[in-house]
């Protein structure tokens, strides 16, 4: 009989997870990990372990790999790298709504906003702020260098912390919600392409007839 007693428990360094990136931890699950390549980019050949139970995956993205490779490899750049996070904000009338995207336009505003945000955290740094007026709602939608991590947490809690300063300012500000889904989190969204959330790169490699 399968029960929670299957589940793997044993020789897992749980000091890693707790109070970090998971909560009421019972014991993990492991997956098959593949690895393709090499992978030629930017003339550095590199291989990337894959972690799947899909049968194909690893063997078919092997071969994308080779004949990238044997094409002479990819070129990538980096064009913006910062996690995105807008909270929605309503004001008593829409004029109130303009005022409050003035102000965060204004350089010596903005950089208060930094110092609160940049407060909050060793690792990220607010890269900047884009104010949407729509009616009595203000999107604030936050940009922020977040390093090595996703950083929704870290990005969350320095949006609560300059919210906090920005309220002193507008004490009439009222936060519907942390997340005003012009972020724009977990789903497609023209505002990701255009603007850019996360990691926005360009690639560009060149295959032959020969090598499809």
């Amino acid at each position: 009989e399968k029960d929670l007693k299957s589940i793997p428990h044993l020789g897992y360094d749980y000091n890693k997870v707790f109070g970090a990136n998971c909560e009421i931890v019972i014991g993990y699950v492991p997956i098959p990990l593949g690895i393709v390549g090499p992978l030629t980019i930017n003339g550095e050949p590199i291989y990337v372990p894959m972690a799947t139970t899909e049968g194909c995956l690893v063997a078919s993205t092997n071969r994308g790999c080779k004949a990238i490779s044997v094409s002479g490899g990819c070129y990538s750049v980096v064009m913006k790298d910062a996690i995105t996070r807008a909270p929605c904000l309503r004001m008593p009338s829409a004029m109130r709504a303009a005022a409050v995207k003035r102000w965060v336009s204004v350089p010596e505003n903005y950089q208060v906003l930094e110092q609160a945000f940049n407060s909050t955290t060793n690792y990220g740094k607010l890269a900047g702020v884009e104010a949407t007026v729509a009616g009595r709602n203000v999107y604030l939608r936050f940009n922020c260098m977040s390093g090595d991590a996703m950083g929704m947490n870290m990005v969350s809690k320095g949006c609560l912390k300059a919210i906090d300063v920005l309220q002193v300012e507008f004490p009439d500000l009222v936060l519907v919600a942390i997340s005003g889904n012009m972020c724009t989190d977990k789903k497609p969204a023209a505002i990701n392409w255009i603007m850019g959330r996360g990691k926005s790169i360009v690639v560009e490699a060149i295959i032959p007839e020969s090598v499809v």
